[in-house]
């Protein structure tokens, strides 16, 4: 299986599933925990900066701000931030280029994620419906699954 770039939603999913008794998790999060635990040996599990900043967005705009940003710190250590250089940049044009001419545009944030995807080679796990539109790309296709 090939490294993989974790989505925000499924970076919640999993937040939420750590924080809950099982019997509490939705089936949802309890998917989620189970399918990273049983890979995360054996590939590396990533977050983009653009991930992060929507979940420290949603952690600050929270009502438990500080328990919020202290699990976004966590998640953080257990799986490495990538960063937006400039091929992420120059990849995100060439995407949103694309998408643009085919008229299947998405949010400037999950497309940073999924230019991130892109640019280090990554498989993309979202359960993101806008990220459907990503299929559709023919001259910058991006692997992506959706373990929901």
């Amino acid at each position: 299986m090939k490294n993989c770039l974790l989505d925000t939603n499924i970076c919640v999913n999993y937040l939420n599933a750590l924080r809950k008794n099982i019997d509490k998790r939705s089936t949802e999060e309890q998917r989620i925990l189970e399918k990273i635990e049983q890979i995360k040996d054996i590939v590396n599990l990533y977050l983009s900066q653009a991930g992060v900043a929507e979940l420290r967005f949603g952690a600050e705009k929270s009502q438990n701000r500080i328990a919020n940003l202290k699990r976004v710190d966590t998640l953080k250590k257990a799986f490495p931030e990538l960063k937006i250089d400039n091929e992420v940049w120059n990849d995100y044009v060439r995407i949103k280029v694309e998408l643009s001419k085919i008229g299947r545009l998405i949010h400037d944030m999950d497309l940073l994620i999924a230019a991130t995807a892109k640019r280090y080679d990554l498989l993309l796990i979202s359960n993101d419906k806008d990220m459907d539109n990503i299929d559709f790309l023919v001259e910058n296709k991006i692997e992506r699954e959706n373990w929901l």
